[in-house]
């Protein structure tokens, strides 16, 4: 069996009896596969975090931390493999252990990717516009957010609302986005199918069951957007 096969099952405590005597013997014998192991279980931890910045930050921990012994490809595979695989058992969490909203939400929310002014990191004619997009792009979200709310209330342009939305939600003024998601209801753009996907989620940060399952289920009913993930939570929080 390949060993990274054999550490999800361990993760998944689905290991037989045998596979738990070859398992043993590879943490005492083999090098590279306690290496790998270990970075896994690490980075586990790691993803249970409710921030996505203290998972980064803890992933640049561990690196450095192999830095210090052989600096061989193998741990730099060893990092992004062991990341895949705590991503891919996320699933069974719910068997293991019991994983909050916060862990969910900081699983599952990725602010959306600037599709309005793709190229704002360009040397283009600067506007306000151009501007605001190129603070979004680079995680200037505070400042993005009051530019958005500054050129929506300019030009009721729909699109600024969901962007300002979702500044906020990353900000962590989740009541603040769930107001905003909500005003951009009263459009019908291309962002509509997104937007219900990012409400979900607040709902979901704000500890809101009802209304995000209620918008999970309306995701997978239309197989719109994120539909899988969709499935995925509402399988957790049942």
């Amino acid at each position: 069996m390949e060993h990274k096969r054999l550490i999800e099952l361990y993760f998944e405590d689905k290991l037989s009896n045998e596979q738990k005597t070859v398992f043993e013997n590879l943490l005492d014998t083999d090098e590279k596969f306690r290496t790998q192991f270990e970075l896994e279980e690490q980075v586990k931890k790691a993803i249970i975090s409710t921030k996505k910045d203290d998972l980064k930050e803890h992933l640049k921990q561990i690196e450095h931390q192999q830095a210090n012994k052989k600096a061989t490809k193998y741990y730099k595979i060893a990092i992004v493999a062991s990341l895949i695989i705590c991503l891919s058992i996320v699933g069974i969490w719910k068997q293991n252990q019991p994983i909050s909203n916060d862990a969910l939400f900081a699983v599952y929310f990725q602010p959306y990717d600037n599709i309005i002014v793709p190229n704002s990191r360009s040397n283009e004619i600067e506007s306000p516009r151009v501007i605001a997009f190129r603070n979004y792009d680079t995680q200037n979200y505070k400042i993005a957010s009051k530019q958005f709310a500054d050129l929506y209330k300019n030009t009721s342009t729909s699109y600024y609302l969901f962007y300002q939305a979702i500044c906020e939600l990353q900000l962590g003024n989740t009541d603040k986005s769930i107001d905003l998601f909500n005003s951009h209801k009263q459009y019908s753009d291309n962002l509509s199918q997104h937007r219900n996907w990012y409400l979900a989620l607040a709902y979901l940060k704000a500890n809101d069951l009802e209304k995000s399952q209620k918008i999970l289920t309306q995701i997978i009913s239309a197989k719109a957007y994120k539909y899988k993930d969709a499935e995925t939570i509402l399988e957790k929080l049942d």
